[in-house]
């Protein structure tokens, strides 16, 4: 089996979907994107290319170092690690395809048969849209709750544990990189207090004891995340999520001296060297790479193992397509210290008749077998070969005959 050749397609709302073709009935897919400069990394995936024509697309550790090493010297960096990702996601998926087998048999077998799925929450109350569509094509429930109110805040968790079902959540919050910030600090917490409650009362409606909540506060100072960190740190949120800016990992270091909360990074980190620097100074709880960035398969798994070796878990950021999940999904199933899974809530729907009616599902439309949670909040490991879904051509050609933009939908 030869590659011949990369088509790109661009996926709405937003997404950049790469169909690697082989001179046999196999064909891969990945998803080589970075948020608001797609057009780039097209170009990057373009000139990678001829690097892969011809060329076995099994033997992917092999084209993974290729794909690196080329550019004179430039290494890494998001343009060519996204490229890479998307890449190395369909050259993996290939080769399931090819060995009849899922990608997480390849990488040493299934641990976990369900995944863990957590959503987005904050102070709007959750709607869903149709497959293909932005996110911004809703619009939140009608309520009398006031904006940046603490109640609002709990309603929303409620809701989602309530109605859709979800056993964990991430609260976001957006301080700001200034010093302003501290201002602010305690109504953030406040905020976290407020859906912790809304999760205990949602999860007392259904049945369910406990209901995890992490944040992310988004990046800001480091003097304003450590603020945060003492602040939120009494309400034991699941993880703290990126307190620090994200150009030092040092800065990472000062945010968190001397606390004992649980905390998360390495959403724009790309490549495994600097989640070693991160966890050989025993900085992080949870490593969050982002498998469409950090180098794919190939590289989340690298990752996830050092995290292993530092006491740390894996919760893969994804709030990318459903491609990119499935992609996920592969690595958590394989991965001993797996935590929770990320996924953008402009891929989950609710539908109200048919097979998955009451459910939340996730990638209607985009595939045949959609990801649905169950009950416990899990969706099911895949049994398909590579990555495990098949594209649904109904619903796919709706989607492609809806408006794509470059900015992530």
């Amino acid at each position: 089996m030869k590659i011949t050749s990369l088509e790109i397609i661009k996926v709405p709302p937003s997404w950049v979907w790469l169909k690697i073709h082989t001179d046999t009935e196999h064909f891969g897919l990945g998803e080589p994107y970075l948020e608001n400069h797609p057009e780039t990394v097209i170009a990057e995936v373009n000139r990678l290319e001829p690097f892969l024509i011809g060329e076995d697309p099994t033997q992917v550790e092999k084209l993974w170092k290729v794909m690196y090493e080329s550019g004179n010297g430039y290494f890494g960096g998001p343009i060519k690690l996204s490229a890479i990702s998307g890449i190395d996601m369909a050259l993996w998926d290939l080769a399931g395809k090819a060995a009849g087998v899922p990608v997480y048999q390849m990488l040493g077998g299934k641990i976990f048969d369900r995944i863990k799925v957590y959503r987005a929450t904050g102070g709007q109350l959750p709607w869903a849209v149709e497959p293909g569509q932005p996110y911004s094509a809703g619009k939140p429930p009608q309520t009398n709750l006031k904006a940046n109110d603490p109640e609002i805040y709990r309603e929303a968790a409620r809701n989602l544990v309530e109605e859709w079902g979800y056993r964990a959540l991430k609260m976001h919050v957006s301080p700001g990189d200034g010093l302003e910030a501290t201002s602010s600090v305690d109504q953030l917490a406040e905020f976290f207090a407020a859906g912790k409650e809304g999760t205990i009362e949602g999860g007392r409606n259904v049945g369910v004891d406990h209901v995890d909540l992490a944040i992310d506060i988004h990046n800001p100072n480091p003097a304003i995340g450590r603020q945060l960190i003492d602040a939120l740190a009494p309400h034991r949120p699941l993880f703290i999520e990126e307190p620090m800016p994200l150009e030092r990992v040092d800065g990472l270091a000062q945010a968190i001296e001397g606390t004992n909360a649980t905390i998360a990074a390495g959403e724009r980190w790309m490549g495994k060297h600097i989640f070693f620097d991160a966890l050989s100074r025993g900085l992080l709880s949870v490593v969050q790479p982002d498998i469409a960035h950090a180098g794919g398969i190939t590289e989340t798994k690298k990752i996830a193992i050092m995290a292993e070796a530092a006491y740390a878990k894996l919760a893969i950021h994804c709030p990318l397509s459903p491609l990119a999940f499935a992609a996920a999904i592969q690595v958590d199933a394989c991965t001993p210290n797996f935590l929770v899974q990320e996924h953008n809530e402009v891929n989950d729907t609710r539908p109200t008749e048919g097979r998955f009616a009451g459910q939340t599902v996730i990638g209607a439309g985009f595939f045949k077998e959609p990801f649905a949670m169950d009950p416990a909040g899990f969706v099911s490991t895949p049994e398909g070969p590579g990555l495990g879904v098949e594209l649904d051509p109904e619903g796919m050609e709706k989607i492609m005959a809806m408006p794509w933009q470059s900015a992530r939908g």
